[in-house]
């Protein structure tokens, strides 16, 4: 009896083996979750190309490379405030409007940079770019892991996290590399991800 049961297992699809086990059965994470990863990816790596541009930004808009730090400075505040505050504020809406929202005063904060003449005006922008970013990391985890469902939202949130870190290792070098040849008002035209449709 044992003996059969053990060649029955053995031959069994893996996924029959799961459920007799009582595992969850393995599934590939919806495509809003890798669209999600994306933007996360673009915007971290907007948020630190900066870094790597400070002197051609200076030099553009005539001000000290010290001063052009600032727009690294207002934009981890903007992180900072956006993330905690904006996931209050939509909490009781439904994930794909923050998203949505968050995408569009994305885009328009780096239009606003690639085309502004004033640092002023620069600032306002990455102050206003680092609010949606903050917003849409803190509902794109969400949204993730709804997506995903409980036996794959682990995943959905490693993979969300990822884009975040290949940002800083890949994106960042990339975009600096980029600006040093395109000039730096070029890594901020990258259009932002297709608008993400995660369940309700």
């Amino acid at each position: 009896m044992n003996l059969e049961y053990a060649s029955a297992t053995l031959h069994a699809p893996a996924e029959a083996v799961r459920a007799e086990v009582g595992q969850p059965p393995s599934a590939r994470l919806p495509l809003v979750v890798y669209v999600l990863a994306l933007g996360t990816f673009l915007m971290g790596t907007t948020e630190f190309v900066v870094a790597g541009l400070l002197p051609e930004i200076a030099g553009d808009l005539q001000v000290s490379v010290a001063q052009t730090g600032l727009l690294m400075t207002v934009f981890a505040v903007g992180v900072i405030v956006g993330a905690p505050l904006m996931a209050m504020l939509t909490l009781r809406l439904p994930t794909r409007l923050p998203l949505m929202l968050a995408l569009a005063v994305f885009a328009l904060g780096h239009v606003i940079v690639a085309v502004g003449s004033s640092f002023t005006l620069l600032l306002a922008a990455r102050f206003l770019t680092a609010i949606a970013t903050g917003t849409f990391r803190a509902v794109a985890n969400v949204a993730a892991t709804r997506a995903a469902g409980p036996a794959a939202s682990a995943r959905a949130l490693g993979l969300v996290g990822a884009g975040a870190i290949l940002a800083n290792v890949v994106g960042v070098p990339l975009g600096a590399f980029a600006g040093q040849l395109m000039g730096w008002r070029g890594p901020f035209w990258a259009p932002p991800p297709s608008r993400p449709r995660p369940s309700r």
